[in-house]
């Protein structure tokens, strides 16, 4: 997870702004290490080593590993979920469609495919963990999928008589199912942005005929 982010200079009172930085340097060493060790195999002193700071500076921002963790999850969706929030209703369709592929750009990241793989390992032991990081992963886009249908179905954009959620799960099956499964076992179906956009709009067509809407409706 983390890129070259320096460790912030701790000299003096630290201002909001070095307190942030801190803030996500932690977060990013900690995702580093909960991926390599899973989080059964990962301590909060073995963060705060990495990380150069202190058990007790680490404690006093996450009371427990759990709070951390869960912590690293919504960092982890935060840069996504940050270009996600001014979602034009104004054509709903083009906007579930530019969701969807924003949807897939994401999963196919080392990082977040790296999450996922720890969660599987790690999930059996620690099932209230991983709802929350499904919540915070699945939980905002299934939300955004569902009130972009609804609006579509208000604007006529789609035929009515669907069910709104099954549909959403639907959507989000048909673009993430297989890409998921074959990032998962060490694949790159999808190199390039090109091939992903080739592949939603593919899967679009799909999607669109399945619900009875007439291409070029």
């Amino acid at each position: 997870m983390s890129n070259a982010m320096a460790r912030p200079r701790r000299s003096g009172r630290p201002t909001p702004e070095d307190s942030a930085q801190l803030d996500r340097y932690l977060l990013e060493v900690a995702g580093d290490l909960f991926i390599a060790h899973g989080y059964a195999g990962t301590s909060m002193g073995q963060i705060a080593r990495a990380a150069g700071a202190s058990k007790q500076t680490l404690y006093h921002r996450y009371a427990s590993k759990e709070a951390l963790f869960k912590a690293v999850i919504t960092h982890l969706c935060a840069q996504l979920l940050e270009h996600d929030t001014q979602v034009s209703l104004r054509d709903p369709l083009q906007a579930l469609h530019a969701v969807c592929r924003m949807l897939l750009d994401f999963i196919m990241q080392e990082d977040v495919i790296a999450t996922y793989r720890m969660m599987i390992a790690d999930g059996y032991r620690y099932p209230a963990l991983i709802d929350h990081a499904m919540d915070e992963i699945v939980g905002p886009f299934h939300q955004r999928i569902i009130k972009l249908l609804r609006a579509a179905g208000e604007a006529g954009q789609i035929p009515p008589g669907h069910d709104t959620e099954h549909t959403a799960r639907l959507l989000t099956g048909l673009m993430t199912g297989w890409a998921i499964q074959q990032r998962l076992l060490g694949r790159h179906p999808m190199p390039d942005a090109t091939t992903r956009a080739a592949y939603v709009d593919e899967t679009w067509r799909f999607f669109l005929h399945g619900l009875g809407v007439r291409e070029g409706a």
